[in-house]
């Protein structure tokens, strides 16, 4: 009798929700009279007090004896928790085979696959829940989303997300903080800060109440209380979702606002230290760098051995062109954390862009032996060799890179390396490699105007012609990619076409020194020498400490027959480069033909000799060879700057 006493009482406190009750009348009980649905009652609130093993005591012979569906189900949670994943999947099953009419097996069985990355499972599985059941749908369609998320179906989760908060009674804030993410993931930022702000606002409502929002999150979700609390968690962790709110208004450059955002979170919680972080860094996106650098400085001393602070310090110190205190601040957290290959990798970049080559070169080789296998490391070694002229060895640590991991991004850069090596045809092989490998920089204007360049070193100007016509296609706005076309249709002979892209590189960019020369060279090639004459006067104005601008200016007023300014022009030559044996050359056909003054010519011809010479190679023609074969001089003259030649370069030599 007693026994049946103890039975009702249990089920009496277990139809009254009163879990602690029905477990004690249970124990009292014993399972010799339970039925075999009191026996899963039973097992259920065991499992539910940690007593797995016990509950596995009551439910493994009654299966045996009565398979029931629910006594299944029940098992294949406490396999879960067992880590006896199999087990738990194959009850599941069970159920599903038995009683296919029930949501919550289909949804414990899409956990279970989610849990186990079987993600196209547990979507297919969550999607008979839904259609099994309509008082859960928001959770089970929130569910599904995060597995989209997992699957990178963005539009799929975003889709699923934004079905789970329809209903307003039914959503919770990390509904639409997920929603957000997948629109974030669509490239839709404008719409996910829209929807984040409803679970900003949410959260502001919950956080006040006394359980901080947990029994609304129960009520409108039915999820179990380890789940409460890590949804709980999570807000907390990303601070009512400020924290992500500040970085999509960053995306959408809404600096003040995401000022304001992060101020709010920190008058919540002032000493949480990724906030202040995160301030710091759109402190540095606002320009405001000394805020940043101070509220840096005092987060850094606060968190003496945290990274992420050190970083984002050497970031604003390197936005500013402040290498020095880059430097230190990579130095003083190597101190701390030797080990981070992170630090090491950034402290080389920094060195290298302090032009501290040697340096840069020292701590590379240190990261590429411990860390050998990181393409990464090897690609630094290549931008470090290329900044140093070095691109042999550049060659060999992007090839390096390449055999540990075959990227589109190494052909190129090693394809550059091979370039100014003058080696196009290797060159050229590299970038149709990398297009293979990424069909995506077929379209690129990088691509097209890198052929062009190859194509320019082996002289085949119709090719190259071809390539920078389709990196204008792509990127018609770009005056530097006009310039290189205008050179190359130049060298072959299309003067009026290259001329016309310098007007429309011009057109872009006026100021454009290297267009502006070339369109002047162009105009004196076309015996234009009026508009040759306006753009080298431009040129000069621009560019004056350019002696190349002087030359021309000096040709064309030649051809003008303005005789005096040619002389100005190719003397300004010689002041800024007294080497150029051409300018003499010119000067000396003036004084000579024009200003009929012998003797400045033959100084000007002895000093063209002494350049001119210099620059042969060795076993070529000597200087009295080049000014025997010189044209327009008659042998007087040439005899006089034999003489003056032999005074100065006779005298030179002694005074050395």
């Amino acid at each position: 009798m007693f026994r049946y006493l103890t039975r009702w009482m249990a089920n009496r406190a277990f139809r009254q929700g009163d879990w602690i009750r029905a477990l004690r009348w249970f124990r009292l009980s014993g399972t010799t009279v339970l039925t075999p649905l009191e026996q899963v009652h039973y097992a259920g609130l065991l499992h539910e007090s940690g007593e797995l093993d016990k509950a596995l005591e009551i439910l493994n012979p009654m299966l045996v004896t009565h398979p029931y569906p629910n006594a299944y189900e029940r098992r294949a949670h406490i396999y879960n928790e067992m880590g006896r994943d199999a087990e738990a999947m194959a009850d599941l099953d069970a159920a599903i085979r038995l009683d296919p009419d029930p949501y919550v097996y289909w949804y414990t069985r899409a956990i279970a696959h989610n849990e186990r990355g079987e993600y196209e499972l547990a979507v297919r599985d969550f999607t008979e829940a839904l259609n099994r059941n309509e008082h859960t749908k928001s959770s089970t369609y929130y569910e599904l989303g995060n597995v989209y998320m997992k699957l990178g179906k963005s539009a799929e989760a975003e889709a699923c997300y934004r079905k789970a908060s329809e209903d307003p009674d039914k959503a919770i804030p990390h509904y639409f903080h997920r929603q957000a993410q997948a629109l974030e993931a669509l490239h839709r930022d404008a719409e996910a800060l829209a929807v984040l702000k409803e679970a900003v606002r949410m959260q502001d409502l919950w956080r006040n109440t006394a359980d901080r929002g947990a029994s609304e999150i129960k009520r409108r979700t039915n999820f179990s209380a380890a789940a409460v609390r890590r949804f709980l968690q999570g807000s907390e962790e990303e601070f009512g979702f400020r924290l992500y709110e500040s970085r999509l208004l960053e995306n959408l450059d809404r600096l003040e606002e995401a000022l304001a955002t992060l101020d709010a979170a920190l008058r919540i919680d002032p000493e949480a230290a990724e906030l202040v972080l995160r301030k710091g860094i759109v402190l540095r996106q606002s320009g405001r760098y000394e805020e940043a650098e101070k509220l840096l400085q005092e987060l850094k001393f606060q968190n003496p051995v945290w990274l992420p602070v050190y970083l984002e310090r050497c970031t604003t110190f390197r936005q500013q062109d402040k290498s020095a205190e880059a430097i230190s601040e990579l130095e003083e957290a190597k101190a701390h954390f030797a080990d981070n290959m992170v630090v090491r990798y950034w402290l080389a970049d920094a060195l290298r862009e302090a032009d501290r080559v040697e340096e840069a070169q020292l701590e590379n080789r240190m990261l590429t032996e411990l860390e050998p296998n990181d393409p990464l490391n090897w690609k630094q070694r290549g931008e470090i060799a290329i900044d140093a002229d070095r691109y042999d060895e550049a060659d060999e640590a992007y090839s390096k890179a390449l055999e540990l991991d075959d990227k589109a991004d190494y052909f190129m850069r090693r394809s550059f390396a091979r370039y100014m090596s003058d080696r196009y045809e290797e060159a050229m092989m590299d970038i149709q490699s990398a297009v293979e490998r990424n069909a995506s920089l077929q379209l690129d204007s990088k691509t097209a105007y890198a052929k062009g360049e190859l194509y320019v070193g082996m002289e085949n100007w119709e090719l190259a012609e071809a390539e920078y016509s389709r990196a204008i296609a792509t990127e018609p706005d770009n005056p530097q990619i006009y310039d290189r076309r205008a050179r190359c249709r130049s060298a072959a002979d299309k003067v009026p076409q290259a001329i016309e892209d310098c007007n429309r590189g011009l057109a872009l960019d006026g100021s454009n020194t290297r267009l502006l020369w070339l369109r002047g060279y162009l105009y004196y090639r076309m015996d234009d020498y009026e508009a040759a004459l306006a753009d080298s006067r431009t040129y000069v104005k621009l560019r004056p400490a350019d002696p190349k601008g002087h030359y021309n200016l000096g040709l064309v007023y030649k051809q003008l027959d303005r005789w005096d300014d040619a002389i100005a022009s190719f003397t300004r030559v010689m002041e800024l480069n007294p080497f150029e044996p051409q300018a003499y050359l010119e000067r000396a056909k003036i004084w000579y033909h024009h200003s009929f003054d012998r003797i400045s010519a033959a100084d000007d011809l002895a000093q063209w000799l002494i350049y001119a010479g210099s620059t042969n190679e060795e076993g070529e023609k000597t200087s009295f060879d080049l000014l025997a074969e010189l044209p327009g001089f008659d042998d007087e003259m040439r005899e006089r700057a034999r003489e003056q030649f032999r005074n100065v370069y006779e005298t030179s030599r002694y005074l050395s």
